[in-house]
């Protein structure tokens, strides 16, 4: 059996209410396994409600405010918050990044 991208374990946890069936006859129907539907389910209520985006751009110096000093035209990230407006050179690694927006997620 060909592996189910994200997108069908979403459509399929959207259409088992719809379907009028119980889980356990909605997964025999589709050939699912009923503890990998409800693991999937699970996941995806918590993606939903942990991991909210929040809205990040990039800005060449030239949009940057004055009080930012940036050489060399690096690229820098633009993070706004409801603490304010955050920028971090372009050269700052992902987990750093990720470290940061976890911590002003507690905010």
């Amino acid at each position: 059996m060909a592996k189910r991208s994200h997108e069908d374990w979403t459509a399929l946890i959207k259409q088992q209410p719809a379907s009028g069936l119980t889980i356990t006859a909605f997964c025999r129907q589709h050939k699912l396994s009923t503890s990998t539907f409800y693991a999937r389910k699970a996941n995806k209520a918590k993606i939903k409600t942990v991991m909210p985006f929040a809205k990040v751009t990039v800005a060449t110096p030239t949009d940057v405010t004055s009080q930012t000093q940036v050489s060399d035209a690096q690229q820098v990230i633009c993070l706004q918050h409801q603490t304010g407006l955050w920028t971090f050179p372009g050269s700052l690694p992902a987990n750093y990044l990720l470290e940061i927006i976890k911590g002003l997620q507690a905010c």
